[in-house]
C-alpha cells in the first residue's frame, strides 16, 4: 500500500529524474523563447512582447505587456511579485502561484485565477496568455484578442478608456409593478438578481463596464426609492432600495435587443397573505441557517506528534515540537480575543495523532474552518530553499507541492493498519474526494489569501505563495481548510527563525488576524444571505 499511496499523490519523475528537468529547464526556455506582435486598433506602431511556450501553454513577459501599455511596474525580488497600476486598478501577479490579485481604488481586493501558474523567467514574471487575456479588459482597462495563428496581440486602449456596456437605466411604472430596463450596447450573458426580505434588490452584471457617475444620478421612481450603483474590477453591481411588498422578481434578457430587464410584481389580497406566511417560513429558516453556519468553531492542526518527529532541522529542531508551539500560542490568541469562538485542537501535547483521526476530531467538533500547521524542509541540508507556502487541497501542480505532500503524507506507515485504511484511496477517488469538498473550495482559497498576506506582513519569511497539492490531513476536514507550512528547518535561518519563542509567536500572530479578518468578512456576508469568496472569480 506504501507504494500505491506514493504513486496516487505523485505522478511525477523520481529525485534523479527531477534533478536533469532543473538542470536543461533553462536551456529549454531559452530554446523556446520568441516574440509576438503586439497591435493597436488606434494605428499606434507595433511593438514586441517576449514569449515562450512550455507543455503547450504561451507565456507572455508582464514587464512587456507594461511596456507596451505605458503601466508602470513595482518589482518585489523577494517575494517574487510584479505589480502593474493601470488607471482605475493595481494588479499583482506573484511567480509560483495562480491567483492573480486586482486591487482598485478603494483598496478592495478580487482574485482572478488564471489556468497556469505565474512563472519567473529571465528577471521578470511571465503569465499564461490565454487565460490573461480577460485581465487586459478588467483591470488594465484594455481589451485584448489573439490570433495564435498570426502571432498577434491585438490590444484596443481607446474604446476601453471611453466605451461603456450600458449608460443608464430606464423605470417603467406598470399597473402590476414595475419594469427596470438596462439597454446594452452588447449582449451580456451573465447576470443575476437577489430581493432581500429587508427590501433591496441586488443585482450582479459579470463581465460589464457601466458609466456609474451617470446611473447614480438617474432619479429614483415608482417602487423604487434609491439607486446606487457600484464597478467592481469584474462585474457591476446595482443594488435598488424598493418600497411596499413585491411578490415576485425576475430577470431576464429581452430577445428581441440586448436589453436586460427586471421586472417586478406586486401582489394581490389574496398572493399577500400567502406572502407574508412565506417570508416568516423563510426568516425562521434563515435564522437556523445562520445559526447552523456561524463560524464558531476553529479547529487548530499541530502536525505530526509522539513517534512522528516530522521535519528534521540543520541543528535537528523536531517539526513536532514547532508546530505544536505555534498552534498552542494561536489558540490562546483566538481564546482570548474572539468571543463566542471556540478552539479545538486535535493535539496539545506530544502524542501521536492519526491523519484520518485529525478530519474526524474536526468533523465531530462542527468545525467552521481547519488550519494544520506544519513546517518544510528538503533533504539536502543546509538549503538556501527558504519561505512559507499556504496549500488547498487538490492534486499537485507541480514536482515540489507532490514532493512535499508525499512526505508529509508518509506518516501514515506509523499507523496501525493504513494498508486497509486507505487502500480505497485511488487517484479517481482522490479526485473525487477533492470535488467532494467543491462547496468549500472558494472559502479555503480566500482564506488561504488573506493568510499569506498576513504572513508576509507580519513575519520576516519570504512568501512562497498559495499552492495546491493532496495532503490527506486535508482529506476528511468537511469545511474550509488549508496547510500552511510556516518555513523550511532546512534552511539555517529559518530554523534559527521557526525554533525562537518571538519567531512562533509572530506566525501565530499573524494567524489570528488572518483568522479574524476571515471571521468578520464570514459573519458579514452569512447575514445577506452570500458565501465566503464569492466575489473570487
Amino acid at each position: 500500500m506504501k507504494r500505491a499511496v506514493v504513486q496516487i499523490l505523485s505522478s511525477g519523475p523520481r529525485a534523479r529524474r527531477t534533478r536533469w528537468v532543473v538542470l536543461l529547464l533553462p536551456y529549454l526556455l531559452c530554446a523556446q523563447t520568441n516574440t509576438v506582435r503586439v497591435e493597436f486598433d488606434n494605428g499606434s506602431r507595433p511593438t514586441p512582447i517576449g514569449v515562450f511556450a512550455r507543455q503547450g501553454v504561451l507565456y507572455a513577459s508582464l514587464t512587456d505587456i507594461a511596456t507596451a501599455l505605458s503601466i508602470t511596474t513595482f518589482e518585489s525580488q523577494g517575494a517574487r511579485k510584479l505589480e502593474l497600476k493601470g488607471t482605475t486598478y493595481r494588479l499583482v501577479a506573484t511567480a509560483g502561484n495562480s491567483f492573480v490579485t486586482i486591487i482598485g481604488q478603494t483598496g478592495k481586493r478580487s482574485i482572478f485565477q488564471l489556468q497556469n501558474e505565474v512563472v519567473n523567467a529571465a528577471g521578470t514574471n511571465f503569465v499564461p496568455l490565454v487565460s490573461f487575456l480577460p485581465l487586459f479588459r478588467i483591470a488594465l482597462g484594455c481589451p485584448a484578442t489573439y490570433d495564435a495563428e498570426k502571432e498577434v496581440l491585438r490590444l484596443s486602449p481607446t474604446s476601453a478608456v471611453k466605451g461603456y456596456d450600458f449608460t443608464t437605466l430606464k423605470l417603467e411604472v406598470k399597473s402590476n409593478g414595475m419594469l427596470i430596463r438596462i439597454p446594452t450596447v452588447r449582449t451580456l450573458h451573465e447576470f443575476e438578481s437577489w430581493l432581500k426580505q429587508d427590501g433591496w434588490l441586488y443585482v450582479t452584471i459579470a463581465d460589464a463596464k457601466a458609466d456609474i457617475e451617470a446611473i447614480n444620478k438617474i432619479k429614483p421612481i415608482g417602487l423604487v426609492k434609491k439607486i446606487v450603483a457600484i464597478q467592481s474590477p469584474t462585474s457591476v453591481q446595482l443594488t435598488f432600495k424598493i418600497s411596499g411588498k413585491i411578490a415576485s422578481s425576475e430577470i431576464i434578457k429581452d430577445e428581441s435587443s440586448n436589453d436586460i430587464l427586471i421586472s417586478l410584481r406586486t401582489p394581490g389580497s389574496e398572493e399577500k397573505l400567502l406572502l407574508e406566511k412565506k417570508q416568516r417560513e423563510v426568516q425562521t429558516d434563515l435564522e437556523n441557517q445562520r445559526k447552523r453556519w456561524e463560524l464558531d468553531v476553529i479547529v487548530l492542526d499541530a502536525g505530526h506528534g509522539g513517534r512522528d518527529y516530522g521535519a528534521l532541522g540543520v541543528t535537528k529542531v523536531k517539526e513536532k515540537d514547532v508546530t505544536l508551539g505555534i498552534t498552542l500560542q494561536l489558540g490562546k490568541l483566538l481564546e482570548k480575543n474572539l468571543k463566542g469562538v471556540k478552539v479545538v485542537y486535535t493535539r496539545k501535547d506530544d502524542s501521536f495523532i492519526e491523519l484520518h483521526r485529525r478530519g474526524q476530531i474536526a468533523n465531530e467538533a462542527d468545525g467552521k474552518l481547519f488550519i494544520s500547521i506544519h513546517c518544510n524542509s528538503l533533504r539536502k541540508k543546509p538549503s538556501p530553499t527558504s519561505g512559507f507556502e499556504v496549500y488547498l487541497l487538490r492534486p499537485g501542480r507541480t514536482e515540489d507541492a507532490i514532493e512535499i505532500a508525499e512526505r508529509e503524507n508518509a506518516v501514515i506507515e506509523l499507523e496501525e493498519g493504513y494498508e486497509q485504511r486507505y487502500q480505497k484511496l485511488t487517484e479517481e477517488n482522490f479526485i473525487l474526494v477533492a470535488m467532494a469538498q467543491s462547496a468549500h473550495v472558494k472559502a479555503s482559497e480566500y482564506f488561504a489569501d488573506i493568510a499569506q498576506q498576513e504572513l508576509e506582513e507580519n513575519t520576516n519569511i519570504q512568501n512562497r505563495g498559495v499552492k495546491q497539492a493532496g495532503f490527506l490531513v486535508l482529506v476528511g476536514a468537511s469545511m474550509p481548510n488549508v496547510l500552511v507550512e510556516t518555513a523550511y528547518l532546512s534552511n539555517r535561518d529559518d530554523e534559527r527563525y521557526l525554533k525562537s519563542e518571538s519567531g512562533q509567536h509572530k506566525i501565530a500572530e499573524a494567524l489570528f488576524k488572518a483568522i479574524k479578518k476571515y471571521k468578520e468578512e464570514y459573519q458579514k456576508l452569512l447575514l445577506e444571505g452570500r458565501d465566503v469568496g464569492e466575489n473570487i472569480r
